[in-house]
């Protein structure tokens, strides 16, 4: 069995619910995360090894086809949100991946993680852009994960509203924020989503005082441990 094989066997997806708060918390879907069975977590250097090179990151979605593939086959009516670092945009092995799941678009998302990386083309910013228009055109929804963390600032956000479908925060990042500001920052954020049409995901959602919060301010996409970690679908 070659290295990369025995890497690739390490793996396995967990699903986290995404929810819809209102008179009853629903299950809107899933956001698909990797996980490894020896670290019991995100293999994150062994996940950067692989996007590195073109050949290695086929491998890579090689694997995520054939899981989203049972996934999808078993759960044929569930939302399922999936996550691309922007550098393996660059990657004509992810081109082709997302033409290999063209079938499953109305179950399939594309989720672009907040990760800087350096384009190839002299303007990253421009490249980037570039990358979001044409996942829109090959009819894919994109979230914007993490808004307000890396690369994924508002200046992203406002240039590329036409070619987004959902944004999402972290209460993470607001860990050292009182809790005013923290609302204030959020409801401008959601005005900004009400304003264009975008669904907006509030991450990191940890207790139920907090969930109803953030409900009764109309922030009824949520997501964190309080509603659930990440399991495997059976």
């Amino acid at each position: 069995m070659d290295k990369m094989q025995e890497l690739l066997d390490d793996l396995y997806l967990v699903c986290q619910p995404i929810m819809l708060c209102s008179r009853a918390n629903v299950i809107d879907g899933y956001e698909i995360l990797l996980r490894s069975t020896k670290l019991r977590a995100f293999p994150e250097k062994m996940f950067l090894w692989f996007i590195e090179k073109d050949e290695r990151n086929a491998r890579l979605m090689a694997y995520y086809f054939r899981e989203l593939k049972k996934l999808v086959d078993k759960h044929s009516n569930t939302n399922l949100s999936l996550n691309l670092h922007p550098q393996q945009l660059q990657h004509p092995s992810t081109w082709a991946f997302l033409d290999n799941i063209s079938s499953m678009r109305e179950n399939v998302s594309i989720e672009l993680t907040e990760h800087c990386c350096e384009f190839d083309l002299a303007d990253g910013a421009d490249a980037l852009q570039n990358y979001i228009s044409n996942l829109k055109n090959k009819g894919f929804s994109l979230a914007i994960d993490d808004i307000g963390s890396g690369q994924n600032n508002f200046e992203l956000i406002s240039k590329n509203v036409q070619n987004i479908h959902t944004i999402k925060i972290s209460l993470l990042d607001f860990r050292n924020t009182n809790e005013d500001s923290m609302f204030f920052f959020l409801n401008n954020w959601l005005n900004f989503s009400n304003r264009y049409n975008l669904k907006l995901v509030v991450e990191g959602v940890e207790s139920e005082c907090i969930s109803n919060k953030l409900k009764n301010l109309g922030m009824v996409y949520q997501q964190g441990y309080y509603h659930g970690k990440g399991q495997v679908l059976c």
